[in-house]
């Protein structure tokens, strides 16, 4: 693994507000230095929300962040999520269930479906329509992300519950193809999006496949693009 890259940051690392670590998880920290000037460049991504407004820096899984000494300030808005507020509670359950049993699921190396069958009771009491998708997403993350910092390895949950093979590809995708990917966004950037951002392919400082942190069928890129003049970060999930 390339030096310069740290997989899940600490949540105060990258935010200025930590509660923005119930919608935004990070995946990993890039340092690079751009125009002589050093940047923590952190890939955050949502699985397990849906976007169901449009609002200046957040809209259909584009979001802007102000980039203030190596920290995200988020410049969207919440709302822009499905059910937000009754997320903060549902996070919380989730969070306290698995800090008190995440030995026991790593030792049972419990699956995400017998996750769900677990903390169904939980799910019930929060009438939020999207609790189980939200609920997959947060175990597959936290499942990965707590073996990663009990044995230094990074193993996907897939691979250590299901017997998935384990991917040894970068983290960081290879610049040519994750530009191609890109391209195709900006080709098609005025139907994805409502604002104007004036983003181009020059502004692409690494993505990441959000399926090697996230839950299994969470197929995409995670883009961070970098306006330096107004030093503003933008994370696009295609």
């Amino acid at each position: 693994m390339s030096e310069n890259i740290q997989l899940y940051p600490d949540i105060e690392n990258v935010f200025i507000d930590k509660s923005l670590g119930i919608f935004f998880k990070p995946l990993l920290t890039v340092k690079i230095l751009i125009d002589s000037e050093d940047y923590n460049i952190h890939i955050v991504s949502t699985d397990g929300l849906f976007c169901k407004n449009q609002y200046k820096y957040s809209e259909n899984n584009f979001f802007g962040f102000k980039y203030i000494n190596g920290k995200y300030e988020f410049l969207g808005e919440l709302d822009v999520f499905d059910d937000y507020e009754k997320i903060y509670k549902l996070h919380n359950a989730l969070e306290e269930d698995f800090t008190q049993n995440r030995d026991i699921y790593l030792k049972e190396k419990k699956t995400v479906d017998g996750y769900l069958e677990n903390i169904l009771p939980q799910l019930e009491k929060n009438n939020f329509s999207n609790a189980e998708y939200y609920a997959e997403a947060f175990y597959s993350y936290n499942f990965t992300k707590y073996f990663y910092e009990k044995f230094g390895v990074h193993k996907h949950i897939s691979v250590i519950t299901e017997n998935y093979g384990k991917n040894t590809d970068p983290f960081l995708l290879d610049k040519k193809e994750a530009l191609s990917i890109l391209e195709e966004f900006l080709i098609n950037m005025n139907y994805n999006l409502k604002n104007d951002y004036q983003i181009n392919q020059n502004m692409l400082v690494a993505a990441t496949e959000i399926s090697r942190f996230m839950s299994i069928v969470r197929d995409g890129i995670v883009f961070s693009l970098l306006d330096t003049t107004n030093k503003v970060i933008y994370i696009l999930e295609y």
